[in-house]
């Protein structure tokens, strides 16, 4: 059985950069179709329970501002939001009644499986849903897949680097008390990464990585894994709450479905390990485990080649584009496998750079934008382009020149 769908968009993955895309635009008033393989939306900040936003403000203004910000702010009315930190469940109702209020058709379960296009362009999307087939037509199209799914299968160009960056995988405590673990943090700072917060003020959110003499006895009585270097949390909107970000998976390939299926596992033991930690440490004694996320959270995979490529001296520059769509102060961080070195470049402060236009356009496809984490960029790029904002940031811009490649009949380069 089949269904044909003619719509003006087609917008493959709804993690940010998809929603912010479709919302974009829909309101445009183009008619938007949003695929997503999961039953949610939201990707990786809800499955993967990601959290907080990284930065993305200057001189206390954010860079980011449009559909991101509304999102921010309608998370922060419902309670979802503590500064940049944020509730996955939250984003993920709001995300969804923002997608339904512009009129997005979106498809949950549904999975791409083909592409066709001629020389120059695609024609039509093969999706399954639920052992039905359905065949998706549209003007224009989206990659916000994360792993460049769209552009793969529709032979476009890209790039993987022969080692990804290590994964992760989050999880949520409870019952914490925090004010006698931050207290903790400011009597042994030399325990913590410097920056750690060392007062405890539950109106703000707190961040903390190190625990450094923890992880080293428990790796050498053998009862944590060698890869995990410390243990990071920050608070979330519930009291008593924090996520956790110190899951180190190496030599996983983000692409392939049983190595994600065996980085699940092999997180999961971990997370039990670095909880049996976490009992003996001050503030975490009554804690639980309240939830492990859904999906491993994967920094890097595929990258689409556009028609400008983002470079490490781009992002370390500040360059500036007059074709620029987006600005980001996020500097390179790349968390290296077993036998790459780590990098966290940050900018000076104060200092930003730009994303151009250029950067969404997929080469040798007239048809097909890509945003978010496979948007065109090396290696390094992608590891400053990565985070949520600005995901955000060039999804929302890829909609819109999509829309107004519609709307004023021009191709998208046209805009």
């Amino acid at each position: 059985m089949s269904t044909l769908i003619k719509t003006d968009i087609a917008i493959v993955g709804a993690g940010i950069a998809g929603i912010c895309s479709a919302v974009s635009a829909a309101r445009e008033g183009c008619k938007v179709v949003l695929i997503e393989s999961f039953s949610y939306v939201g990707g990786l900040a809800t499955g993967g329970m990601v959290s907080p936003f990284m930065k993305h403000e200057v001189r206390g203004k954010s860079l980011v501002e449009g559909i991101f910000k509304e999102l921010k702010d309608r998370i922060r009315a419902d309670g979802g939001l503590i500064d940049n930190g944020f509730s996955a469940d939250v984003f993920r109702d709001t995300a969804t009644i923002m997608l339904s209020e512009a009129g997005v058709d979106l498809y949950l379960n549904s999975k791409l499986i083909e592409v066709e296009r001629d020389t120059t362009k695609i024609k039509e999307l093969t999706v399954i849903k639920e052992n039905v087939t359905i065949k998706i037509q549209a003007e224009q199209f989206i990659d916000t897949s994360g792993d460049a799914v769209l552009a793969f299968l529709s032979d476009a160009p890209y790039e993987i680097s022969d080692e990804q960056q290590a994964m992760t995988l989050f999880f949520k405590m409870k019952n914490i008390d925090l004010k006698n673990a931050i207290d903790y943090v400011k009597n042994n700072p030399d325990d913590f990464f410097p920056w750690s917060t060392k007062a405890y003020d539950p109106a703000h959110i707190a961040s903390v990585a190190g625990y450094y003499s923890f992880i080293k006895k428990a790796q050498a009585q053998g009862s944590l894994s060698d890869a995990v270097q410390y243990i990071f949390f920050s608070t979330l909107p519930e009291p008593g709450t924090a996520s956790f970000n110190c899951v180190n998976l190496l030599g996983f390939d983000g692409t392939k479905a049983k190595d994600l299926e065996d980085a699940y596992l092999e997180g999961r033991t971990q997370i039990a390990d670095i909880v049996k930690i976490l009992k003996n440490i001050p503030g975490f004694v009554k804690a639980r485990l309240a939830k492990i996320a859904d999906r491993v959270g994967v920094r890097e995979t595929r990258r689409v080649i556009g028609d400008y490529v983002m470079t490490a001296d781009d992002i370390r520059q500040g360059r500036k584009f007059k074709d620029a769509i987006a600005k980001a102060c996020y500097g390179i961080d790349i968390h290296g496998q077993k036998e790459d070195e780590s990098i966290m470049e940050e900018l000076p402060e104060g200092e930003y750079y730009e994303i151009p236009k250029q950067t969404l356009f997929v080469k040798s496809v007239l048809n097909l934008q890509a945003a978010g984490r496979c948007i065109s960029s090396t290696r390094e790029g992608q590891a400053a382009l990565r985070i949520m904002p600005t995901c955000a940031a060039t999804g929302e811009a890829a909609g819109k020149i999509a829309a107004k490649a519609i709307n004023t009949n021009k191709t998208i380069r046209e805009v």
